[in-house]
C-alpha cells in the first residue's frame, strides 16, 4: 500500500485545513456559440488538446461503415474545424463511456494518441499509441506501451511531457487482478509509467500499487516537475485524490491532496483534473463525502509540493455530477467545467474559480444528459476562447460530438 499519509507533511498542508468560504466573482463569459462538428453521425467520446501555440485539436470515435470503429482527429482554425483525418481503425476497438482515447501535443510538436482494443475476452483490453510528426497527418504504428498482455484491463490513460522532452503516460493496469495474482491474493488495480521513446516504450514503473479501479487519470507539467492525480483506494476503502510527483529524476511517493475521507466500497467513475501554469498548480476533484456531493479546487505555488485549502464550487442548491475538465490560464485562476443536476434538467457549466477563493456563477453550456452515456465533457483554452466537447444523447438518436466556445474575461 501507499504511505501518502505519513508523507502529507511532505506534500499537502490542505488536508489540516478546511475548505475556503465562497465569495463573489462575475461570470467569465457572456455565453457560448455553438460549432458545428466535424464528426459523422454516432460519435462519442470526444476529447480536446492545446498545443502550446494555441491550437486546438478534438478527437473522438465514430462507427465505421462495416463495422468497428475510426478514431479520428480535427484541428480549430477561424472558428471551424478542419476536415477529420483518421488516426486509426478496426473492429476490436473499445468504445467507453468513460474510458476515452486521447491525442496530446508536446513542446516541440510531436503528437501522441492513444486507444483502446478489446482483448480475447469481454472484459480485457490494452492501450495502442501512435505519434505524428507532422500535425497530425500521418501516424506511426502503433504499439502497446505496457509489456502485460495478459487478459486484463489497461486504461484510462494519461500523456504528459517529462523533463528531457520525452512523452510519457500513465495509466490504469489490471494485471495484479488477473490471473494466478488475484489468487495469491494480490488483485490491485496499480498506476503504472512509461516513457515513449522511439518506436518503443521503456521501461514501466509501478507509481501506486492499489488504486480505484475505473476513475480517470490527469496528469501536466508544472515547471520541472510531472504532477500526476487520480483516486486512489485504501485498505478502509478511502478513495480520495491522491498526487504523485516526478521531479529530480524520480517518482514521489503518493500522497493525499485533501483528506475528504470518502469512504465508498465501489468505484464512483469519476476521476479527478489537474492544470498547470508555470509553477502554479491547481486539482479538482468529485467527492461524495458528507450530506452532499461537491466539487472542489485546490491551488499550488511550488510545482505540486503543498496545495492550499480546496475551494467548493457548488454551493448546496445545486447537485453536482462532477465529470469535471478544467483549463489553467493564469497562477491565480482556472476554469472548470462540470456536470449538474437542476430542477430543469442536466446541465453542462463552467465556472471560473481564483486562488483566494473566489468563485463565479455558472455559466452554462448546454443541457445534457446525466446518463453514463454522455460521458465526460472536455475543455480546452486558446488564448481567451474557452472551447467544450462533449457527447449528445437524446431519446430515439444517435450519439453525436458536440462542441462549443466562448470569450472569456
Amino acid at each position: 500500500m501507499s504511505t501518502r499519509f505519513g508523507l502529507a507533511a511532505l506534500l499537502s498542508v490542505a488536508a489540516l485545513v478546511g475548505p475556503v468560504e465562497q465569495a463573489a466573482l462575475p461570470a467569465p463569459a457572456q455565453g457560448f456559440t455553438s460549432l458545428a462538428s466535424p464528426s459523422a453521425e454516432g460519435a462519442a467520446q470526444p476529447n480536446l488538446v492545446a498545443d502550446s501555440k494555441g491550437r486546438v485539436f478534438l478527437s473522438w470515435l465514430e462507427p465505421r461503415p462495416g463495422g468497428g470503429h475510426r478514431f479520428r482527429l480535427s484541428s480549430l482554425a477561424g472558428g471551424k474545424w478542419s476536415a477529420p483525418v483518421t488516426i486509426a481503425e478496426g473492429a476490436n476497438f473499445l468504445a467507453n463511456w468513460a474510458d476515452f482515447p486521447s491525442v496530446f501535443v508536446s513542446s516541440n510538436g510531436t503528437m501522441a494518441a492513444h486507444w483502446l482494443e478489446r482483448g480475447q475476452t469481454r472484459d480485457a483490453y490494452g492501450i495502442r499509441v501512435s505519434t505524428s510528426k507532422d500535425s497530425g497527418r500521418r501516424w506511426s504504428a502503433p504499439i502497446t506501451p505496457h509489456r502485460d498482455a495478459s487478459a486484463a484491463e489497461h486504461g484510462f490513460v494519461s500523456f504528459f511531457e517529462a523533463p528531457g522532452g520525452d512523452i510519457g503516460l500513465v495509466w490504469l493496469d489490471g494485471r495484479e487482478m488477473s490471473g494466478g495474482h488475484a489468487a495469491a491474493g494480490h488483485g490491485g488495480m496499480a498506476l503504472r509509467a512509461a516513457r515513449l521513446k522511439g518506436g518503443d516504450a521503456g521501461e514501466e514503473t509501478v507509481l501506486d500499487p492499489r488504486t480505484c479501479e475505473c476513475c480517470q487519470t490527469s496528469a501536466t507539467r508544472a515547471g520541472n516537475s510531472v504532477l500526476v492525480v487520480y483516486r486512489d483506494r485504501s485498505d478502509k476503502e478511502i478513495r480520495d485524490t491522491s498526487i504523485i510527483r516526478f521531479s529530480g529524476g524520480k517518482w514521489s511517493a503518493p500522497v493525499t491532496v485533501h483528506a475528504d475521507n470518502w469512504e465508498i466500497n465501489g468505484c464512483p467513475v469519476n476521476g479527478p483534473v489537474i492544470a498547470a501554469s508555470g509553477n502554479a498548480a491547481a486539482a479538482a476533484w468529485f467527492t461524495g463525502t458528507g450530506s452532499a456531493p461537491k466539487t472542489m479546487v485546490a491551488f499550488s505555488g511550488d510545482e505540486g509540493r503543498t496545495f492550499g485549502a480546496p475551494i467548493r464550487l457548488n454551493p448546496d442548491a445545486t447537485v453536482t455530477l462532477g465529470r469535471l475538465a478544467m483549463a489553467m490560464p493564469s497562477a491565480d485562476r482556472v476554469f472548470v467545467s462540470s456536470l449538474e443536476r437542476m430542477t430543469s434538467g442536466a446541465h453542462l457549466v463552467v465556472r471560473e474559480v481564483r486562488r483566494d477563493g473566489r468563485v463565479s456563477a455558472p455559466v452554462e453550456i448546454s443541457a445534457a444528459t446525466p446518463e453514463r452515456s454522455g460521458g465526460f465533457a472536455r475543455l480546452a483554452r486558446s488564448g481567451s476562447t474557452l472551447v467544450v466537447a462533449w457527447t449528445d444523447v437524446k431519446p430515439g438518436a444517435s450519439s453525436a460530438v458536440r462542441t462549443s466556445i466562448a470569450e472569456v474575461r
